[in-house]
């Protein structure tokens, strides 16, 4: 809801006058990871870009209402606009019906769909196809109808209808992508994602969607690559950050090795220690929501800083020191004995204080010592 000028997110998000800034950040919380949501499960171009336009409102939302100056401004500007006489509105043209049949079956089933009755918007949808079987919207619509519905193959074969009649429907290939997802072919699905973005570069949804596919298949770093050029687009993408997030805790994680004993995860070098304090920071920075994600980064900076502390301990290496200087110091009637026990004290004191990661290393068999540049513990 608007008003002439300025539009007034007030009445839009359900915010009171009254409320706290922290108030108001839980609510438009919620509004953006709604919409967000919505804006990457969106079954056709025109609900996608409603979507982001939203996800896009509540970012200014937030800018507006959250800090207490831009508050007090923007709604000096709100009363101002609400005291000017509303604009009249364009009545709106209603959408042609398929294949000039007097019921609009696309508009019903969109509204079906918008109020999660698909087995409604499945009818009207069949009915619009069966009266204009060229109508390429009415297909993809069916075939995603199909798809929330778990009928993988009728989807399919409706995308391919739709895909024949507008081979160039970027949305339409990123659907099929989505079917082959949810039959657990990810590289069929892959290759539809990125004939996508050929044919529409620089869609959120698209780049999403290869994103995920790459994910899926494996291929973290490029993944990667692809959510970091999504999230340029929209920056307040909860569950976006939390992937990226994901990708560089799966780095830190391959940074260390499974002890052979304890079965836990160790870090058995300085470098590995290094890189997982990195991953760690490049986790954090995008600022995920999940906290389970978030205890997991911690931890392995925790283990990570441990690691690079020093710490004295016993190593079987120092019997070679310690046993010749009890020798020496039990042989009756020499005066240096002492000395030579004191220097070896020394030499047993300087072996065994070494950095944490040291002395785990020497604990691990050697087949362990040379991971994979690159492991992947789990997706």
């Amino acid at each position: 809801m608007t008003t002439t000028d300025v539009p007034d997110y007030y009445a839009e998000f359900g915010i009171g006058a009254g409320d706290s800034a922290e108030e108001i950040g839980r609510k438009l919380d919620r509004e953006h990871r709604s919409w967000a949501g919505k804006a990457s499960k969106a079954p056709t171009s025109d609900k996608r870009r409603e979507a982001e336009d939203k996800v896009r409102r509540v970012l200014d939302a937030r800018k507006a209402l959250t800090d207490p100056s831009a508050r007090a401004l923007y709604d000096q500007r709100l009363a101002r606009s609400r005291k000017k006489a509303p604009e009249p509105r364009e009545p709106r043209v209603p959408r042609p019906a398929p294949g000039g049949a007097v019921r609009d079956w696309v508009g019903i089933a969109e509204r079906n769909i918008a109020d999660g009755d698909l087995q409604a918007a499945e009818y009207e949808l069949r009915q619009a196809v069966h009266h204009d079987d060229r109508n390429a919207y009415a297909w993809r619509l069916l075939g995603a109808v199909h798809q929330d519905l778990g009928a993988y193959q009728d989807a399919l074969q409706e995308h391919r209808r739709a895909l024949q009649l507008a081979p160039d429907d970027a949305a339409n290939h990123v659907l099929i992508g989505n079917v082959h997802t949810a039959l657990g072919d990810h590289h069929t699905a892959l290759t539809w994602y990125m004939k996508a973005d050929e044919l529409s570069p620089g869609e959120l949804a698209t780049e999403l969607a290869v994103g995920d596919g790459l994910y899926a298949s494996s291929r973290f770093d490029e993944a990667l690559t692809w959510y970091e050029k999504a999230l340029a687009h929209s920056p307040g993408h909860t569950g976006l950050r939390d992937q990226i997030s994901r990708i560089w805790s799966l780095r830190a994680e391959g940074a260390m090795i499974t002890h052979p004993v304890s079965r836990r995860l160790v870090v058995a070098s300085e470098e590995a220690a290094r890189r997982i304090l990195h991953c760690v920071d490049q986790g954090l920075a995008v600022r995920p929501a999940d906290p389970d994600l978030v205890g997991r980064l911690e931890f392995y900076r925790g283990l990570a800083a441990e690691s690079l502390g020093k710490t004295w301990r016993w190593h079987r290496r120092m019997l070679w020191v310690v046993v010749p200087a009890v020798v020496v110091l039990l042989t009756p009637a020499k005066a240096y004995a002492v000395f030579v026990v004191i220097a070896a004290l020394a030499l047993v004191a300087w072996i065994g204080f070494r950095p944490r990661w040291w002395h785990t290393r020497a604990s691990l068999p050697r087949n362990l010592l040379t991971p994979p540049p690159q492991s992947w513990s789990r997706a």
